[in-house]
């Protein structure tokens, strides 16, 4: 009898133990994966986007909620959805200053500022993220960013300063396109 309930007993502890909660950004991550893969055009990508938006908002605990955050900034960045990539790198930024991913979420931030026209947000966000990762491989794009931005207010002196230096680190980067773009911004300042 002993014997009986020393083994019910090794049983319930192996089997009706605490049991390790499985993460649910392990099994949404391939589905996200498998989505982007399938994404034909920026319709689809917003729908990700989305999607990603949705379960970062509705998991706070899970081990994915950044990436997921992340992600949704960076698909609505691809869906040329400027505003929800504002909202959504913003958000991003705020959460999580100190992320190997903050940079690109900055670089994102500035390109669709930019395009909304929204000058002196570029200027102000792109002096942030200036000043606050000058070692970051992107800095090129910070400088870019702004130096338009300023060009669009006529503070032509330190637009050309702004420009020259992202030629520099963009270069550094081999961002050949972006620097055609530089250099025919320059052109105009001359």
């Amino acid at each position: 009898m002993r014997r009986w309930i020393t083994i019910l007993f090794l049983f319930l502890i192996t089997c009706g133990g605490k049991k390790e909660k499985k993460d649910p950004w392990d099994e949404y991550a391939i589905k996200v994966n498998r989505m982007f893969e399938e994404a034909k055009d920026s319709a689809d990508l917003r729908a990700l986007s989305d999607s990603l938006y949705a379960f970062y908002k509705s998991h706070p605990d899970s081990k994915g909620k950044k990436d997921a955050l992340f992600f949704s900034c960076q698909y609505a960045y691809g869906a040329f959805n400027y505003p929800l990539t504002v909202e959504r790198c913003g958000e991003f930024i705020q959460l999580y200053p100190s992320s190997t991913r903050a940079e690109d979420a900055y670089r994102y931030l500035g390109y669709a500022l930019l395009q909304m026209r929204k000058f002196d947000e570029v200027i102000e966000i792109m002096t942030t993220f200036i000043n606050n990762y000058p070692d970051a491989t992107t800095l090129g794009y910070a400088y870019k960013y702004r130096g338009i931005a300023l060009t669009y207010k006529r503070k032509y002196k330190r637009a050309k300063k702004d420009l020259e230096m992202a030629k520099v680190m963009l270069e550094t980067l081999g961002r050949y396109e972006e620097i055609k773009e530089i250099d025919e911004a320059l052109k105009k300042l001359k």
